[in-house]
């Protein structure tokens, strides 16, 4: 790939003309500008890249962060390892992979006597925590978490009794585990919009207030916004983050409702939590109050991938390795563009950028399907990682130091 085909893949505002030399690239504001590039060659060493990652507010994510995870393992590795993004253990420790996904992980990789200190080096495609529900409130849109762990008492949007957007302030805000509790994906069909909440969590619908769990294929949900101005609950790349001011006093939207059971959680695993005066405590579209997911992870957006794909490729570029592994859909895509469903692509050598690549199943897939019978996942991605260590072997005896 040449240097000019590298920086279209970062967003640089202009082609460089044929002929010209690449314009310097101010090096101490990259990680302050997601429009600025990073050529190849920008880092010297991977100190030196961690540094600007660890100081980069280049999107979004890094307004909830509470560190940044840039890697772990051999810088010199013959293997690469690819995730999507950090989860909540990993925003605590700073480490990537190290919650139940990098156990099960270091597993897999000690079953072919493969580890991550002398073999692998593991990186992701954005290097934030992208989980935590944005809430609509009188700040603009915030981390729930953050609501709950700073005791912040201002207004949030809600949905009032008469089924109208309303600011209410905040009076409780505590953690408490799931416990047992089911967790659900709700979503509305043909729509993008939608939330996770538990089993009891309140929503209402046109029979009243009915609990999640007592939804049905029927029922019709308040979503408190206009169909012809949507707005996500969470950041919107393409709207003001105050616009969700407009619709206060606006009618009540009915949206028909699905949902689906997600995985149980651990008895352990906590659910943000915040109290709101004088409501029951409703989900919108616009603001999102009480029981909502816990503070795990979405797949990051597409704008976010392009302001940290630059420091991943400048980690490859380091590295070196003889093999890359994409561990989920979303790692594969962010690099080789490829849109395959990864039950599809696994198990198969990729040729990207002169490097063998292979797309496996992420570690928390095998987690939510533990089966080891012939043809699901565990099994098949027993196939794999002894194709990898095959391969590995080959491309060392070819390659010998």
């Amino acid at each position: 790939m040449t240097q000019e085909e590298q920086l279209s893949l970062f967003g640089a505002s202009e082609p460089v003309p044929a002929g010209e030399p690449t314009p310097a690239v101010p090096f101490e504001l990259i990680p302050t500008r997601a429009d600025l590039p990073i050529p190849p060659g920008t880092y010297d060493d991977l100190t030196q890249l961690a540094t600007h990652c660890r100081s980069c507010d280049r999107c979004g994510l890094s307004e909830h962060r509470t560190h940044v995870v840039v890697s772990r393992g051999n810088p010199n590795a013959d293997i690469l390892i690819v995730g999507e993004g950090p989860g909540q253990q990993e925003d605590e420790t700073g480490q990537p992979f190290v919650g139940r996904s990098g156990q099960l992980l270091e597993q897999i990789l000690a079953s072919v006597n493969l580890n991550t200190t002398e073999d692998v080096y593991i990186a992701n495609v954005v290097k934030c925590l992208t989980g935590d529900t944005l809430i609509a409130t009188e700040l603009g849109y915030r981390p729930l978490g953050w609501i709950v762990e700073t005791r912040w008492a201002g207004r949030v949007l809600t949905v009032d009794e008469q089924r109208q957007l309303v600011w209410r302030p905040v009076t409780h805000w505590y953690t408490s585990p799931l416990a047992g509790r089911w967790l659900y994906r709700v979503s509305f069909v043909d729509q993008p919009h939608g939330y996770t909440a538990t089993g009891d969590h309140p929503v209402l619908t046109r029979r009243g207030w009915v609990p999640v769990d007592e939804l049905t294929a029927g029922d019709r949900v308040a979503t408190g916004i206009p169909q012809r101005r949507p707005v996500l609950a969470g950041r919107s790349s393409d709207r003001p983050e105050a616009d969700f001011h407009d619709y206060l006093g606006q009618p009540t939207t009915w949206a028909p409702v699905k949902k689906e059971l997600l995985t149980p959680q651990a008895s352990d695993t906590p659910v943000y939590c915040i109290d709101v005066a004088e409501t029951a405590n409703f989900v919108t579209l616009a603001g999102v109050v009480h029981n909502c997911r816990p503070p795990g992870n979405r797949t990051p957006l597409p704008a976010e991938v392009e302001a940290c794909r630059p420091y991943l490729l400048e980690q490859i570029r380091l590295v070196d390795p003889k093999i890359i592994l994409f561990a989920g859909a979303t790692a594969m895509k962010a690099l080789t563009g490829k849109k395959e469903a990864i039950t599809k692509i696994r198990g198969q050598w990729l040729d990207w950028n002169g490097y063998d690549c292979m797309a496996l199943f992420h570690p928390a897939y095998l987690l939510r399907n533990p089966s080891r019978e012939k043809g699901k996942p565990k099994w098949l991605m027993w196939q794999d990682i002894q194709a990898i260590r095959d391969k590995y072997d080959a491309l060392r005896a070819d390659n010998p130091g």
